[in-house]
């Protein structure tokens, strides 16, 4: 239960073939949102009676001066004794052209209480990321082959719906959940839509009349895309990077969430990028 709590958080960090789609051109809304969390009655859950919580995340900044991304999941589970409560919090920073990542991912409760995980990510040619972990053992490894950083991940994403793509591959490195971890993802991205029927009250003032695009992206162990996904994420994406209602499946149990809170942040600055 505690690593598909800390893969959660990991993932909404920073949702998403590398190709010549340009993501800098995508302009990401520096904003918070929090989303509750619920077992999703329709699929089987095992053992597993009751699940809840909450997910808060937080983005700022821009291409120019980099994104900060913070994520904290806090979740209760009962599989009939007392709920097991944890909390995994993720705080990230990733410059602008996907070159530089760093991150510092917390777990309180649980089995891994206490557990801390920081790494310094650096892009290396030929393509190849350089993994510097200082927590919680020093070590130093490298990732070959082309590999997506979050929010790099989460741009290119959506200059690909832009573009009219249906289908985007990736592998995708966030180590927040491991930090030798790389997942290929598929992503499949529906129709554009501006529909506001199903629109949070609390984003209406800001997302009203924006589009969105309904995006399930599978994630792989490495090598594994003909097998079962470890999970798959659906959710609403916005063309300004702000993700609507969502449903994480983990295979045994599913989780659905439904954005609670938003608010628009102010942009950092003129950025020519």
């Amino acid at each position: 239960m505690s690593t598909h709590l800390r893969l959660a958080a990991a993932m909404m960090a920073g949702l998403w073939s590398f190709s010549a789609l340009p993501a800098g051109a995508v302009n990401l809304l520096p904003h918070k949102a929090t989303y509750r969390l619920s077992l999703d009655g329709s699929k089987p859950s095992g053992q597993l009676e009751e699940m809840n919580g909450e997910i808060r995340y937080e983005i700022t900044g821009d291409a120019c001066a980099g994104y900060t991304t913070v994520t904290s999941q806090q979740s209760a589970a009962s599989t009939g004794g007392e709920p097991l409560r944890q909390t995994v919090t993720s705080k990230a920073w990733e410059d602008g052209a996907g070159k530089t990542y760093r991150f510092l991912a917390t777990t309180e409760g649980g089995d891994d209480d206490g557990l801390e995980l920081e790494a310094n990510v650096e892009r290396q040619e030929p393509p190849a990321l350089r993994v510097v972990v200082t927590k919680p053992e020093s070590a130093t490894f490298t990732l070959k082959g082309n590999i997506l950083m979050p929010t790099e991940h989460v741009k290119k994403v959506l200059a690909a719906a832009a573009a009219g793509e249906s289908v985007y591959q990736a592998k995708v490195y966030d180590g927040a959940s491991d930090p030798q971890k790389v997942f290929d993802t598929l992503a499949v991205i529906g129709r554009p839509s501006t529909d506001e029927t199903r629109l949070a009250a609390p984003a209406k003032a800001t997302l009203a009349g924006r589009t969105f695009y309904p995006v399930t992206i599978s994630y792989f162990d490495e090598g594994g895309v003909d097998r079962t996904p470890a999970y798959v994420m659906s959710f609403s994406l916005y063309d300004n990077g702000v993700v609507g209602s969502l449903k994480i499946d983990y295979g045994r149990f599913a989780l659905v969430g439904a954005m609670a809170s938003f608010e628009a942040l102010t942009p950092p600055g003129a950025c020519t990028e």
